[in-house]
């Protein structure tokens, strides 16, 4: 059985009728077998759409994980996605801040 460790990922959401959402992750592979980086999206409620990419190092990795969060999170983006948040998020960082 492989093990994955998940290094970063994200959950987002467009202001959108269909409130679109995009989950997006890095996650490092067992035995030193390299880096994977998936995203999810689709509408909530539906079905997700699916697709990965794979790198053997962790800069190349995270160099293709940051340019998709930044290709959704620009405003020169067709859709803007934002960090989506969890309830009692909002609670937690009044208290550290």
């Amino acid at each position: 059985m492989q093990v994955k460790r998940i290094i970063k990922e994200v959950d987002l959401v467009a202001d959108s009728a269909r409130r679109a959402q995009y989950h997006l992750s890095l996650c490092e592979l067992g035995d030193g077998n390299g880096y994977v980086i998936t995203k999810e999206s689709g509408p909530a409620g539906r079905g997700k759409l699916a697709e990965s990419w794979y790198r053997d190092s962790l800069e190349l990795a995270e160099k293709k994980y940051e340019g998709i969060y930044r290709s959704k999170t620009s405003r020169r983006a067709g859709r803007s996605y934002r960090i989506a948040e969890s309830p009692g998020q909002g609670a937690q960082l009044s208290l550290l801040g």
